[in-house]
């Protein structure tokens, strides 16, 4: 295989990548759209709602206005801080809500007795075990080993560049 074929194909293989990529964006975006959330897919990344889903679990969420005790919702403490779920628990007078894991005993951090409905980006309509495990590794080698990750992908590239001659 010549230089001139590797390079076209490592070419065209990036250029897969990317597309992907920018799909999966955009379908993510769409979904959102369709069910009135900005983050329409959440892996859950703790066990603090065992049993009623694990670590690993991928989440569907639906935006609402308003939200009952016993929803299980993602919201997020602030606004730079990893979404949480959790269900409500308690609907305070003013109108926000408190919600406490179901691993967690009815123990609440201080974040979780004043949760605002502009926090909130949802509550789960549905559950697909295990699929969230592919986002939450994958995050974790481009965050904790990028040299790693980039190495890998490297790799697989060329083995498949040199087996599609």
């Amino acid at each position: 295989m010549g230089y001139e074929k590797i390079k076209e194909e490592v070419i065209e293989t990036t250029l897969y990548i990317f597309i992907g990529i920018f799909l999966a964006f955009f379908i993510n975006k769409g979904i959102g759209i369709i069910l009135s959330t900005d983050m329409p897919i959440v892996a859950v990344e703790s066990n603090s709602m065992v049993p009623t889903f694990y670590k690993g679990d991928i989440l569907i969420i639906k935006g609402e206005n308003n939200y009952s005790i016993g929803d299980i919702i993602v919201f997020s403490p602030s606004q730079d801080s990893v979404p949480i779920v959790h269900r409500v628990i308690e609907i305070n007078e003013d109108g926000t809500y408190q919600t406490a894991g179901d691993a967690n005993h009815g123990k609440q951090l201080p974040f979780e007795k004043r949760i605002e409905t502009k926090q909130i980006h949802g509550k789960m309509i549905f559950r697909i075990p295990y699929l969230g495990w592919i986002k939450l590794l994958t995050m974790d080698l481009i965050f904790k080993h990028p040299i790693e990750f980039i190495l890998i992908i490297l790799t697989i590239t060329f083995i498949y560049i040199f087996l599609h001659k």
